[in-house]
C-alpha cells in the first residue's frame, strides 16, 4: 500500500499543479475569448522568481518560518507574473484572433531564453535546489481555492463584462464595457494564477527548467482547458485530469494485458507478431494518449463538462 502511495504522489501534484494553470488559461481562453498560446511563460516567469527569493533573497532577509517563506513566494510569484502578462497584455490586445495567438506564442520563447542565458539560476541546465516548501495537500487544497475563487469572480459585475466581452464585442460595448480594459483584467489573473503553480511547481519538486515555458506545455495547457470544457471551471480540473491520468494508465497496459495475450499465443489464437506490434504501439503512450484525445474531442466537441450537464439535465426530466 504504501509504495502504491508513494508511486501516485508525483502524478497527484502534477495533476493539482496542471489544474490551476489549465483554471488561470480559463480565465483567459474560456472567460473572455483569448487565445493565447503562450500561458506557461506566467507559470515559469512565476516558478522561477520566487525560487529566486526563497533560495538567495531570504535567507539574507533572515526569513528561516517556511510557511512565511511559502506565503512571500507565492506573493513574488504570482506578482512577476502579473506584471510579464501586464508586459504581454499592453500591446498584443490590440490585436485579434490568429495575430494575437501568433503574438504570445513567441513569448514563451522569450522567457525561455533569458532564463537559459542567466548563470545564477542555473542557464540551460535549469534551476536546482530549491527549498521544499510544499505538500500535495496542501496544491489540492489551494487548487479547490482557486476554483472557488473563480466562480465567484464571474459572479461579479467584472466577471459578467468579461463573458459578455466573449460573447459579443459589440453588444458588451453598446451596453458601456470597456473591452480593452476587461481583456487586461482578464489577462493579470490568468497569469497571476498560473504564477501561483509556477511557485508551487518549483518548491514541491525542487526544480524548474527554462524549457517549461516551451509552446509544447502551452498547448498541454489548452488542451485541457478545451477536452474539460472551455466554459466549466471545473472543466479545467476534468482535463488535467485525463492529461495526467491517461497516460499513466497506458504506461500499466502491456503489463496487464502480454500474460494474457502469451496466453492466446499458446492456445493458437494469435501469433507472437500480434503482440510484439501491440507493445510497440502502447510503448508509445504519447502517439495513443493523442489518438484518444482526437476520438474524446470527436465524441463530445463542448468537452467533459457537457457531459456532466447533460446528466444533470436527464436526472431532472426523469424526476
Amino acid at each position: 500500500m504504501s509504495d502504491i502511495l508513494n508511486y501516485i504522489q508525483l502524478p497527484f501534484i502534477m495533476f493539482c499543479i496542471l489544474a490551476i494553470q489549465a483554471m488561470s488559461l480559463q480565465i483567459i481562453l474560456g472567460g473572455t475569448g483569448l487565445l493565447s498560446l503562450g500561458h506557461a511563460a506566467f507559470y515559469t516567469v512565476g516558478g522561477y522568481t520566487s525560487a529566486i527569493f526563497t533560495v538567495f533573497l531570504a535567507p539574507k532577509l533572515g526569513i528561516e518560518n517556511h510557511s512565511l517563506m511559502l506565503f512571500l513566494a507565492c506573493l513574488v510569484g504570482m506578482i512577476s507574473a502579473a506584471c510579464s502578462g501586464l508586459i504581454v497584455a499592453i500591446p498584443c490586445l490590440k490585436l485579434r484572433g490568429d495575430y494575437l495567438a501568433m503574438a504570445t506564442l513567441g513569448v514563451g520563447e522569450i522567457v525561455a531564453t533569458v532564463f537559459k542565458n542567466l548563470d545564477f539560476v542555473g542557464g540551460t541546465r535549469g534551476f536546482k535546489d530549491i527549498p521544499k516548501l510544499g505538500s500535495g495537500l496542501l496544491i489540492f487544497f489551494i487548487m479547490f481555492i482557486v476554483a472557488l475563487f473563480i466562480i465567484k469572480f464571474y459572479k461579479t459585475n467584472l466577471g459578467f463584462a468579461v463573458r459578455a466581452t466573449r460573447d459579443d464585442e459589440i453588444s458588451a460595448k453598446s451596453i458601456g464595457i470597456n473591452i480593452y480594459k476587461t481583456k487586461i483584467i482578464s489577462f493579470l489573473i490568468g497569469s497571476s494564477l498560473a504564477g501561483l503553480a509556477g511557485v508551487f511547481y518549483a518548491h514541491t519538486l525542487q526544480f524548474i527548467s527554462p524549457d517549461e515555458a516551451g509552446f509544447y506545455n502551452s498547448v498541454v495547457l489548452v488542451l485541457a482547458v478545451v477536452i474539460g470544457g472551455m466554459y466549466s471551471v471545473f472543466g479545467s480540473i476534468f482535463g488535467a485530469l485525463i492529461i495526467v491520468l491517461i497516460p499513466e494508465l497506458l504506461r500499466f497496459i502491456p503489463q496487464i494485458t502480454n500474460p494474457f495475450l502469451l496466453s492466446l499465443v499458446d492456445k493458437g489464437f494469435i501469433s507472437n507478431s500480434f503482440v510484439t506490434i501491440f507493445d510497440s504501439i502502447f510503448s508509445n503512450r504519447t502517439l495513443v494518449f493523442s489518438v484518444l484525445v482526437i476520438i474524446i474531442m470527436l465524441l463530445n466537441p463542448k468537452g467533459v463538462a457537457s457531459l456532466i450537464e447533460n446528466f444533470k439535465k436527464m436526472r431532472s426530466t426523469h424526476v
